[in-house]
């Protein structure tokens, strides 16, 4: 090689250097350990669901991998869930659609959470009869 060569080569690197150098920031950054970071619970839909979250990331915050995982892996609470309130049928366009709706309604009413409830409704109505081309 030249010798020009060189010296540029040299340059470029202590250049390099230099930069990568000065773009490490100096001293220790926030005191942040690994894992989730605590949300803001104000526009959240599920406040109640968002503090559970929450308490469940501090409660975790020192765990790391898998321990952390198993920790934040438990089944967050949820709000009281209502049931919805059976029909008037006496108005309905299909009254034999309106009534089996209000009976898986009754027979689902002591489900507590959301998802039981709609499990519990698809199991209790009738298959929608297909449409006839």
């Amino acid at each position: 090689m030249t010798p020009t060569y060189s010296v540029l080569l040299a340059a470029i690197s202590a250049a390099t250097f230099a930069i990568t150098a000065s773009a490490q920031p100096a001293g220790a950054g926030p005191a942040r350990g690994p894992g989730a970071r605590p949300m803001d619970c104000a526009k959240a839909k599920d406040k109640v669901r968002c503090e559970s979250l929450n308490k469940d990331i501090e409660a975790c915050k020192d765990k790391i991998g898998d321990e952390w995982r198993r920790c934040m892996h438990q089944p967050a609470s949820t709000a009281k869930f209502i049931p919805p309130k059976a029909r008037d049928c006496s108005k309905a366009r299909n009254q034999e659609r309106c009534a089996a709706h209000t009976a898986a309604l009754e027979a689902c009413k002591d489900k507590t959470s959301r998802s039981e409830h709609g499990k519990c409704m698809a199991a209790q109505l009738p298959v929608a009869t297909q449409k006839k081309i």
